[in-house]
């Protein structure tokens, strides 16, 4: 660092920082190479840097700033240390007084420290219109003899506010410099980590996909499930939270879902997005045809017979399989205790998780009375229409019991009506 800098500008943040990056502009414009901690430190260990940039600039430039020397009396002061190791380097001293701020010495400050600024003449620089005049004085009076004369860069700014302005647009040039550093830093880094971690995330994802289908193969063995080998983890994950949600309702033979299908059910086997909100509310607004389509879909990546049960398997499970139940409604007599219906639903339907205080049956079968009707996979008589059971959240108790039956039309879509899911062993 011997010839790299002629200056070296010791300044106290707060109050004098303005003024340090001021006079450090203005001595650029005029070809001096001038160190101030402001932008030159940016790694490294701080404290053998500054010390360096002392030892090699000839000239030491304390800025006197309004209180610059109060703290001095404290032990460790970084400025104070900056001014000690300048005197015992037998740096020039070129105090400079912005604007006649400086306000003296206070008692306790070290002898050493009061004698380098007392007994060196102070450079009084006014930061205004004379700005420009006032260094071009300095330099003549007090750097020209000790580090020579310098040329000048061509734009030199002669006043406060042209420097002020111009200070702006440096720093808006570093800042944007900077930006495309980190980018270009960035980019360079993520194609390369990109590279290795699809690499690794492809050979890793595959291996927890073919861990997550053994283990949930192995879970259901008693299913005899068998997954395709391109479903996600989405989908195994949903797979799995279906198949723990069913109950046995005819012995080794048919499982029933505890609740209604959920929209969270349907997208993740779909590997669609959908709103995290609706997760655990019923899936409404599909046809009979749709879900035939969806069930069917089902089957193939499981290997298992899904399906929408019939009405007589609907009403089997409803009174409780071979226990025969026979209240009013599915799981009680009281409808307030099992069901949501027009008396106490709001007008809306509520989630299917069993988590809503409504009793199930004795299958722990929730909802088979209100919330949403649920298309069987019967025709109703002779209509031609598909039969819907189990009445809604704005039917009315009459509506709701475990025997209430409607017609629903093959193609219709409805925010009354749902789906619950049976799984046929073969």
């Amino acid at each position: 660092m011997a010839n790299k800098y002629d200056i070296f500008i010791s300044y106290r943040r707060d109050g004098g920082a303005q003024y340090a990056r001021i006079l450090q502009l203005m001595l650029i414009q005029r070809g001096y190479k001038v160190f101030l901690d402001y932008d030159e430190l940016r790694d490294g260990t701080f404290s053998d840097r500054i010390k360096a940039a002392i030892k090699a600039a000839p000239v030491f430039m304390p800025v006197l700033s309004a209180g610059s020397m109060a703290r001095c009396v404290n032990e460790g002061d970084w400025v104070g240390k900056e001014i000690l190791l300048a005197v015992q380097e037998g740096k020039h001293f070129v105090p400079i007084d912005p604007d006649r701020t400086f306000d003296g010495i206070p008692k306790g400050v070290p002898t050493a420290i009061k004698e380098a600024i007392e007994g060196n003449q102070h450079s009084e620089v006014s930061f205004g219109q004379l700005l420009g005049a006032s260094v071009e004085q300095m330099i003549t009076d007090r750097l020209i003899e000790k580090v020579g004369p310098r040329t000048s860069q061509e734009k030199k700014d002669e006043d406060f506010d042209a420097a002020k302005e111009t200070l702006r647009h440096i720093d808006a040039h570093n800042r944007s410099m900077k930006r495309l550093g980190i980018i270009g830093v960035v980019v360079a880094i993520l194609i390369v980590l990109t590279t290795c971690v699809v690499y690794w995330c492809h050979i890793s994802d595959m291996e927890l996909l073919a861990q997550k289908r053994t283990e949930l193969q192995e879970k259901y063995k008693g299913f005899h499930l068998q997954l395709n080998t391109d479903l996600t983890m989405t989908q195994m994950e949903t797979i799995d939270t279906m198949l723990t949600n069913m109950t046995e309702v005819y012995p080794d033979s048919i499982w029933m879902s505890q609740f209604e299908f959920t929209v969270g059910q349907w997208y993740g086997i779909k590997g669609e997005d959908f709103d995290e909100s609706q997760r655990h509310m019923p899936m409404t607004n599909v046809s009979y045809g749709d879900i035939y389509m969806f069930l069917g879909d089902l089957a193939d990546m499981t290997n298992l017979n899904f399906a929408l049960p019939s009405v007589e398997e609907w009403e089997y499970a409803a009174h409780g399989g071979e226990n025969n139940e026979t209240t009013l409604y599915v799981g009680g007599d009281d409808v307030n205790n099992v069901a949501w219906y027009k008396d106490n639903s709001g007008g809306r339907p509520h989630p299917s998780d069993g988590q809503q205080e409504k009793a199930p049956n004795i299958l722990d079968l929730y909802d088979m009375s209100g919330n949403v009707s649920e298309i069987c996979n019967s025709t109703f008589g002779d209509s031609g229409l598909f039969t819907i059971c189990g009445g809604d959240y704005d039917s009315p108790a009459s509506e709701v019991t475990a025997s209430s039956r409607k017609g629903f039309d093959t193609n219709a879509k409805d925010k009354h009506v749902g789906f619950r899911i049976i799984v046929r062993k073969e």
